[in-house]
């Protein structure tokens, strides 16, 4: 019910008051006060507080559910006797764990590289997809983890999202990651792209909600006309593109079985008014594949190994 009330609001639109009324009430009840003022959100909890564009209200309940990730993950600024994180305007930002720092045009991506190797991790030589790469982050680990004689292919459609892909890539030098503009989809082609730079950008036909003036038309890749684009069948794909996953899989599943790929999908998006991993584990297991999903990770991933790899994550 609840899911179902939700997906209600988000049909209303981004703008609408009583999604933001229905936001406001959602981070009061984790502690989190919420102010709208000069076209930004202000989420305040203690001496924190995280700053969002106001053309991304949508975002409120991400921040409100990964509060504590993103302040333990991300450096934020000192203002005022306040830690802050502002993700209301491109910045950089930089990582606690690491030290290392990329460009982002509004959330800094949230750090799951612990959930996509926890099945397979990329060695020493492999091809491997990020699908769905948004500002390049997670491309940056792969990179390192295939070394310069393997490669990345990374996959962002969003104008802003490739732009700062391309930033990334050239901050940290990254010569082993190769960006594509283009979605992977059911079929090569084109398709309506609902593009604003955050990381909810998607193929429209998988998003709960679309705003019409970001709406541009994007090129679209099946998944064996990339292989045949590149010249390889990746050993590994990460992918979250919110919800297109299913169709995907779907429309690749006589290439799946003939060509084994291990995969790690982000699979908590609603098609249908179900969460991907459900479908995802039905019919990636009809292919032959070892497959589970599990939200230990925060929310959910869905895994799915070639038969002959038996080993699941702790």
């Amino acid at each position: 019910m609840l899911t179902s009330l939700k997906n209600r609001l988000l049909q209303l639109g981004p703008e609408s008051p009583l999604l933001l009324f229905a936001f406001r009430l959602q981070a009061k009840m984790h502690g989190i006060r919420m102010n709208v003022a000069d076209g930004k959100i202000l989420l305040t909890r203690g001496q924190q507080k995280m700053i969002l564009s106001g053309q991304h209200p949508i975002f409120v309940p991400f921040a409100v559910h990964s509060w504590t990730m993103f302040f333990d993950d991300i450096v934020g600024e000192t203002r005022d006797g306040q830690t802050v994180l502002d993700f209301s305007v491109p910045g950089l930002h930089r990582y606690r764990k690491t030290g290392l720092s990329f460009h982002f045009p509004s959330f800094a991506e949230d750090d799951c590289m612990d959930a996509y190797t926890a099945a397979y991790s990329p060695k020493s030589g492999d091809i491997v997809w990020d699908v769905g790469a948004h500002a390049g982050a997670t491309a940056y680990f792969l990179a390192q983890m295939v070394g310069p004689e393997g490669k990345v292919y990374a996959f962002e459609p969003d104008e802003t999202g490739y732009e700062f892909l391309v930033r990334n890539i050239e901050l940290h030098q990254l010569s082993n990651v190769i960006p594509v503009k283009a979605a992977l989809s059911a079929t090569t082609g084109t398709a309506t792209f609902c593009m604003d730079g955050t990381m909810g950008a998607g193929l429209s036909d998988s998003l709960q909600y679309i705003s019409s003036e970001n709406t541009k038309t994007v090129e679209t890749l099946s998944l064996q006309d990339a292989c045949e684009r590149f010249g390889s069948v990746p050993n590994y794909m990460k992918i979250d593109i919110e919800g297109a996953e299913l169709n995907v899989v779907e429309s690749s599943l006589d290439f799946l079985r003939s060509h084994p790929i291990n995969l790690a999908i982000e699979s908590n998006h609603v098609v249908n008014g179900t969460l991907t991993s459900g479908p995802l584990d039905r019919i990636l297991g009809e292919a032959g594949y070892r497959v589970w999903s599990s939200d230990k990770y925060g929310q959910r991933f869905t895994w799915a190994q070639p038969a002959q790899r038996q080993q699941q994550p702790n």
